[in-house]
């Protein structure tokens, strides 16, 4: 669990509409906080799922303040807020939920990260026990197939540490939810590639060697017809694709790096780029830096009968674990001086050492790529951006650097300056809306704590539509569009703060008005990128 820096107060729900694009009314239906006082056993909201069958919200968390694999557990919520059933799962890493056709599914990491883990299944209906099936070392995610017919596990196999623990092989559990029957797409076909591997792109930079060891599956999203899988391997800085009835992972495909010194690719890269702490300071400007995409939440829909996938550009180092650390600031790393002279060129003799040019900047150790100790390439976490990618995983659109762009226009109040030389706002999830003949995309900002629309239906054409936002609400980690009788509404787990909120979106025929609830430190955003249609 990462403890996150709360940005510039908001004290308001924020509902926005471009007449250019689609419309909407937007409104915030209530916020449940995770607390023992409400009754929460699970103490926390990191994925919220929809259930059909009883009109609930099943959510599970883990307790932020506690240490390692503390309280944590299942709260299932009704469509007003009220809390109707939680259940404790005390000492367990309860990592994901997915619900589909009355059964829900809870991913557990169990009480060691490098055993295998399991996935319990409920009936939702009496919250029954149905089994529990052993699945691959730390499960991250589940999500079922369109049919309901199979549940797909992401096994992160991550480490305790890099200092002697062992390295857990990262894999994808296919489980039959009639007979709970499982089997395991793995990596361990593909050790002894890892050369091919890097030289096509894939990742590979982690202390042990073998390519099944380097991969950590996190989210997993489904083709409509149900036969193939993506897997984001974040690290990596690839996906997988899987076939589902053959449980097997027949290719990685690399998303390559991002050039951020065209123009549509700037970034911000410095959180000490002006006096002061004026969320304005931010410069987003090209430099001669590559940004490594390194997916994290990934969806699927289908346009023009074509089946695609999006992606949640987020980036994640490793040096969160002990023993191993592939993370450096700019100004304290060795330059090869290939690359010195060239960025000397780009951007003056100062590139390195003043605050307002890369001095801080983080970036990777993999861009020595030549093994040498020196960096000749700099490559950043992230791409600050949503991709998408057609069925065989080529990027067929990158929003470049319009999240950047748009917030510090637009959302002055949602910068977060303080993250410019780590990963920006941090795209984190992703979730389609199929709307009649219009796809519209979330997109949730972990370090911004808001939500993004946009409509992806056209994408010579792609457009900004709405931002989401409720005050005290932290890391926005999971989402959840569902529509049923009462509507169409977006549930949104908030890892940090431990709240869940419920959205109701309505799209209206007319261009809507630009509301704003809150206080008056937001009275003066305005909404720059609105434009008569």
């Amino acid at each position: 669990m990462k403890k996150l820096p709360l940005i510039a107060a908001i004290t308001g729900i924020l509902a926005c509409a471009n007449a250019h694009a689609l419309s909407f009314n937007l409104s915030h239906e209530w916020t449940f906080n995770h607390t023992a006082a409400n009754g929460s056993k699970a103490m926390g909201s990191e994925i919220v799922s929809f259930d059909a069958a009883s009109n609930r919200l099943w959510i599970v968390g883990t307790d932020a303040n506690e240490a390692n694999l503390g309280r944590g557990g299942i709260d299932v919520l009704d469509m007003s807020g009220k809390l109707v059933h939680s259940v404790a799962l005390d000492n367990l890493g309860v990592n994901s939920v997915a619900v589909k056709n009355g059964q829900a599914a809870v991913a557990i990491t169990g009480t060691s990260k490098l055993n295998p883990g399991t996935v319990r299944f409920y009936d939702t209906g009496t919250f029954a026990q149905q089994a529990e099936v052993s699945v691959g070392a730390n499960p991250d995610s589940v999500t079922y197939t369109p049919d309901g017919s199979r549940l797909l596990v992401a096994n992160e196999g991550e480490p305790l540490n890099y200092t002697g623990s062992p390295d857990p092989a990262g894999s994808v559990s296919i489980i039959n939810t009639s007979t709970f029957t499982s089997q395991t797409a793995g990596f361990t076909s593909f050790d002894g590639q890892e050369a091919a591997l890097k030289a096509a792109g894939v990742r590979l930079n982690g202390p042990t060697l073998n390519t099944s060891q380097n991969v950590e599956p996190e989210y997993v999203a489904i083709s409509a017809d149900g036969k193939t899988a993506f897997a984001t391997l974040q690290e990596a800085n690839s996906v997988a694709k899987i076939d589902i009835a053959s449980a097997t992972v027949t290719g990685i495909i690399p998303m390559g790096l991002k050039d951020h010194s065209l123009p549509g690719n700037g970034i911000d890269a410095s959180d000490r780029d002006g006096p002061g702490n004026n969320p304005l300071n931010g410069k987003i400007q090209n430099w001669k830096v590559s940004g490594m995409y390194m997916p994290d939440v990934i969806a699927s829909f289908e346009n023009g009968g074509n089946q695609f996938y999006v992606t949640a550009n987020e980036g994640d180092a490793r040096s969160d674990w002990p023993g191993f650390n592939d993370e450096v600031r700019v100004g304290a790393a060795s330059i090869d001086p290939a690359l010195n002279t060239a960025m000397i060129a780009a951007h003056g003799a100062d590139w390195r050492t003043n605050n307002d040019k890369l001095n801080r900047l983080n970036v990777s150790t993999s861009g020595d790529t030549d093994g040498d100790l020196d960096l000749d390439r700099l490559e950043v976490y992230g791409a600050r951006s949503f991709s998408i990618l057609d069925k065989d995983g080529k990027i067929v659109f990158d929003s470049g650097d319009q999240i950047e762009q748009i917030i510090k226009a637009s959302f002055p109040a949602l910068w977060d300056d303080s993250r410019s030389d780590n990963k920006g706002p941090e795209p984190e999830s992703v979730a389609v809306w199929e709307f009649f003949s219009k796809d519209v995309l979330f997109v949730g900002l972990e370090r911004s704590n808001a939500i993004m629309m946009w409509d992806i239906s056209n994408f010579a054409n792609i457009e900004f539509i709405d931002m989401l936002f409720t005050a005290g609400d932290v890391g926005p980690e999971g989402l959840n569009f569902f529509s049923n009788n009462q509507g169409s509404f977006l549930a949104v787990a908030n890892e940090v703060s431990e709240t869940t909120t419920l959205y109701r979106i309505e799209a209206v025929p007319e261009p809507a008005t630009l509301w704003l609830f809150g206080a008056a430190t937001l009275a003066a955003v305005r909404y720059a990128r609105r434009r008569a249609g």
